[in-house]
């Protein structure tokens, strides 16, 4: 009797660990995706300021090559204008009134843009540290758009090219 009960309670046992087995779900093993670190997220930001920096700097630069002809013909059909002569590089008032408000909106533009740009290294924690480098081009800019606003061209130019050596700065602190 002793033995018949070791035997059913044997027999419990041994059912109750291979039902257990029979019911366990096997599962894949997935591939482990690498986690990216803290460092790489962080040259990844870096590497994006970088290149806004840079795309800005492109721009600028673009702009400003266009920005000597372009002003130095307003300066040019003004003067014309004034001295009342008829050339070939007469242009009519509302003609040139119509060129100084689309250059002065681009100066805007350029602004807003790099509004943006210093926004974007304000806002984001990893780039913070390079913000000061940067902070003050849009305010050239503006200082530009003003100068432009009163028709003094030239100066509205230079104040373009120190926010283009500002952006210089900041592209080689972020190195």
């Amino acid at each position: 009797m002793k033995r018949a009960f070791t035997l059913a309670l044997a027999c419990l046992f041994l059912s109750s660990v291979s039902a257990e087995a029979q019911t366990r779900r096997r599962t894949r093993q997935r591939q482990q995706v690498p986690a990216t670190t803290f460092a790489e997220k962080q040259q990844a930001e870096l590497r994006t300021g970088r290149q806004q920096i840079a795309a800005q700097i492109k721009t600028l630069s673009q702009f400003l090559y266009l920005f000597g002809g372009i002003s130095k013909g307003i300066e040019t059909a003004e003067q014309v204008n004034r001295n009342r002569e008829q050339s070939s590089v007469g242009m009519p008032p509302a003609q040139i009134e119509q060129t100084k408000t689309k250059f002065k909106d681009s100066i805007k533009n350029v602004r807003v843009g790099l509004e943006q740009l210093e926004s974007s290294f304000r806002l984001n924690p990893v780039l913070q540290t390079y913000y000061p480098s940067l902070a003050g081009s849009a305010r050239l800019a503006q200082t530009a758009e003003s100068q432009a606003a009163a028709n003094n061209f030239d100066q509205a130019g230079r104040s373009l090219i120190a926010a283009v050596n500002r952006l210089v700065d900041a592209l080689l602190a972020l190195r």
